[in-house]
């Protein structure tokens, strides 16, 4: 049992999250569907710590049900039960090869396991983005659904689905890079991309480049 499915708990947020949504004028045209029991979600533009909250409050008032990546060090004490309760799995993100296979064997165990991972791994701008998504998907062998996020138009939205493929890696990217050039995140200046470096990015991080 997690925060989006607790009896009482879940309804309630839900009853106060949803005219939150819609008094400030953000929509969700397009949720993930209910039917679809096991993903790997990817959202982009990551640019504010707002992001999260704002796609949390998506999730409650549409009811879905996600499981996020965080880093291990934070799993201590009330606060690890509290990440946990929240849907959240402890990784090690120095041991990339052991956490792709570690999230495909908890596709192939959970009858529904939902995987939200944010692409640019970081709230600042910068151009190298994470590939492990992919990694994962293509090892547990489900579907990829990409959402958005646009202040422009203030939508939380799911944007399509795919499905990876060997050798097609940088095609699906430069996809997703295609789509969230588009769109524009809480803090605009925080983006960036291979084909919107901006002035001040930061240089690639070679190091975990596929978290």
């Amino acid at each position: 049992m997690t925060l989006f499915n607790t009896p009482i708990l879940t309804p309630l947020l839900r009853l106060i999250f949803w005219p939150i949504l819609w008094v400030s004028g953000w929509r969700c045209p397009n949720p993930v569907p209910s039917a679809l029991k096991k993903c790997v979600i990817v959202v982009a533009p990551h640019t504010s710590n707002w992001d999260f909250a704002l796609f949390v409050m998506v999730l409650f008032v549409y009811r879905m049900q996600m499981n996020v990546m965080i880093k291990h060090t934070l799993f201590v004490g009330p606060l690890g039960w509290f990440l946990r309760y929240c849907g959240s799995i402890a990784i090690d993100r120095r041991q990339v090869g052991a956490r792709v296979r570690e999230m495909s064997k908890m596709f192939k165990t959970r009858e529904r396991f939902n995987l939200l991972i944010t692409l640019e791994g970081t709230r600042s701008a910068r151009t190298h983005w994470k590939t492990g998504f992919y990694q994962i998907a293509l090892a547990a062998n489900v579907p990829i659904v990409v959402a958005y996020l646009d202040a422009k138009k203030k939508e939380v939205s799911v944007a399509y689905q795919c499905h990876p493929e060997e050798g097609k890696l940088d095609e699906a990217m430069q996809k997703l890079y295609d789509l969230y050039d588009q769109c524009e995140g809480l803090r605009p200046e925080n983006y960036a991309s291979p084909n919107r470096p901006g002035p001040d990015v930061k240089s690639p991080d070679v190091t975990g480049s596929t978290g």
